[in-house]
């Protein structure tokens, strides 16, 4: 009960993309009026061969079918088309909810990942979609963060390398040791990138 207080806690925000939520919700009404246009239309198609009698105004008519219908039809329809459709916004923006609000979430931590930063936390509302990629990516960042750690580890062991070969007295040796003290900074610049 704890986390499903603290998922609708956290939405505030009811369009996280909106482009995307909105066509989203535009589509699922356009299949209500659809489904209320045909429905309608077969129904007056249907009865078009038959006749109805019906007093109006204390008079006995004679109408066809199709024509007695029409207006009763049409009412019904947009009573229908507002209530269905009142139903499908709130029903398809908490959906769509579900799959925008994980979406964005991705995007952020694919940008964290990309400028370096390691030390993400990857986890969705307890009701969200997309709950595989989410542990997918939290997991390949966890193998990233345990092998960016032993390539850290092994520079410092190279670094501790060079400084006791610095100790040393050959004349070729130091030659050698400038350009290993170059690629070790450059080295040492690419890892700091990283962010555990």
């Amino acid at each position: 009960m704890e986390i499903q207080r603290n998922d609708y806690a956290k939405r505030r925000k009811f369009f996280i993309d909106r482009k995307f939520q909105s066509k989203f919700i535009i589509k699922f009404c356009l299949l209500v009026i659809l489904a209320c246009v045909l429905f309608g239309g077969l129904i007056y198609l249907l009865s078009s061969e038959t006749t109805t009698t019906a007093f109006e105004n204390s008079r006995l008519v004679i109408k066809s079918t199709a024509d007695y219908l029409l207006p009763l039809l049409a009412l019904t329809a947009l009573i229908t088309i507002v209530i269905v459709g009142l139903a499908m916004i709130i029903t398809t923006l908490f959906i769509s909810h579900r799959i925008a609000g994980p979406a964005y979430r991705f995007e952020k931590v694919t940008g964290d990942i990309a400028s370096g930063n390691l030390n993400l936390d990857i986890s969705l509302r307890s009701k969200d979609q997309l709950q595989p990629i989410a542990k997918g990516l939290a997991e390949m960042v966890k193998k990233l963060r345990f092998q960016i750690t032993k390539i850290k580890e092994r520079f410092s062991e190279l670094t501790d390398c060079v400084e006791k070969m610095k100790s040393l007295q050959d004349e070729k040796l130091k030659l050698h040791m400038v350009d290993l003290e170059k690629t070790i900074n450059e080295l040492n610049k690419e890892i700091k990138y990283f962010k555990l």
